[in-house]
């Protein structure tokens, strides 16, 4: 009996990391479409086009280099949209939309063409510090990500406002967290 617990222990705590799509580096995709609820990672590699729809869910990690000059690298569009969620922690990209009903989450990376929100019901969640989140008109969004890393953004507006539908999640920059830690270890050594 323990030997069965243990195997239906190990099969259902393999299966919630399992991916439908591994993108590494070296690999190329032209367009590959996710839907019905299917995973992607990807930590290399290129593609021309990637869409997420219907309850699917991507991470990236990293990318190929964007090479604009050959048109090759990186990822050149994304389409996120019909209750999806992409996580974008590092690479680079041309064009990213956000689509109804879904969720870009973005904690690193480059974007050298733009961010489009389409839909009042797509949200982007962006994660660094000292963003200039009031540009005007034509300048783009920037700040830093959590590795101190700059980035700027070129929001498009389409029917609604795009800056509407950014969430921003402002973070410690790195020397303050480092600050507070030597802090209270000063603090601990006074006791």
């Amino acid at each position: 009996m323990k030997h069965l617990i243990i195997l239906s222990v190990l099969f259902f705590a393999g299966s919630a990391f399992a991916t439908d799509y591994l993108i590494e580096d070296g690999d190329v995709f032209g367009v590959l479409s996710l839907y019905d609820y299917d995973t992607l990672l990807m930590t290399g590699g290129t593609g021309h086009d990637l869409g997420l729809g219907g309850w699917s869910t991507g991470t990236i990690e990293d990318t190929d280099p964007l090479n604009i000059a050959e048109t090759e690298g990186g990822i050149w569009e994304m389409s996120v949209a019909a209750y999806s969620e992409l996580t974008i922690n590092g690479g680079e990209f041309y064009e990213i939309v956000g689509g109804q009903y879904s969720t870009i989450n973005l904690h690193g990376g480059d974007i050298f063409g733009s961010l489009m929100v389409e839909h009042t019901t797509t949200w982007v969640n962006i994660f660094g510090y000292g963003f200039n989140n009031d540009p005007f008109p034509g300048s783009p969004l920037t700040g830093f990500w959590a590795d101190d890393t700059p980035f700027s953004i070129n929001l498009v507006d389409s029917a609604i406002s795009t800056y509407d539908q950014l969430i921003f999640h402002e973070i410690p920059e790195p020397a303050t967290l480092l600050l507070f830690g030597l802090g209270g270890l000063l603090l601990r050594k006074k006791r």
